[in-house]
């Protein structure tokens, strides 16, 4: 096939027989813009900007003061928090003046002030390039099943996606590709999905046969994986 930048990374994460290829983009992904934002761009103004509007995610926060640069850690968590004092001072107005007030309108607009909040607890710099990037990928898996039989093969080969990427990966392809083309790739998707899910099923049933006594089968590495291997296939090592 023909290869190109946005298709690289999906032939590389289906080539690496992971469990799940989405798994398997969105943890290097995570990696690389974690290692951007304790990087040398801590002195960037504009990513300064960004950082002071948004913030993380708390694991993000603890991937980046895990990864070792306390000093760039520090810059960006103390310019984040006078943009966030700022906000807190226009909050503190907003919620007092409504507080004196009474009646729907006024606890519409107290609800709306706590909601602005929140959504602002919720943001994270990662967590918003991860999703649009994971998305790119969603979408150039599922047009590579229709248009590449080389990757429609590898893929029919493969463990296909885990079961919390599974709704992700039919909302982007219901979003971007033919109709045709999304019945073919829905039915495909679920069938591989499905045959995984018989072969684990089996294996979990084996591994626990191998605990009663008068099982003298040995225990194989195949089945000593069976219980993370499920656990993966289920939750995904990594959800976006």
């Amino acid at each position: 096939m023909k290869y190109q930048l946005e298709t690289i990374p999906v032939w590389q994460a289906l080539e690496a027989s992971a469990p799940c290829p989405l798994c398997f983009l969105a943890e290097r992904l995570e990696s690389q813009y974690v290692s951007f934002y304790v990087g040398d761009s801590v002195m960037t103004p504009e990513i300064r900007v960004t950082v002071n509007e948004t913030g993380f995610c708390p694991r993000h926060f603890q991937l980046m003061n895990d990864a070792g640069n306390k000093l760039g850690v520090s810059l960006l968590t103390a310019t984040h928090i006078e943009s966030l004092r700022e906000r807190l001072h226009g909050d503190r107005k907003r919620l007092m003046r409504l507080a004196s007030r009474r009646g729907p309108r006024k606890a519409k607009a107290f609800r709306s002030a706590l909601e602005e909040m929140q959504s602002r607890n919720r943001a994270c710099l990662v967590c918003d390039r991860m999703d649009h990037t994971m998305r790119n990928y969603a979408y150039t898996l599922a047009r590579m099943y229709g248009d590449e039989a080389e990757f429609r093969t590898a893929f029919d080969d493969s463990s296909g996606v885990c079961i919390a990427h599974l709704p992700f990966a039919c909302e982007v392809a219901a979003d971007s590709i033919s109709p045709r083309r999304r019945e073919a790739f829905f039915a495909a998707l679920f069938s591989i999905v499905d045959r995984d899910l018989e072969s684990i099923h089996s294996d979990l049933g084996e591994f626990a046969e191998r605990f009663d006594y008068r099982n003298t089968r040995p225990m194989t590495e195949t089945l000593r994986d069976v219980v993370p291997r499920a656990i993966r296939k289920l939750t995904g090592r990594l959800l976006v």
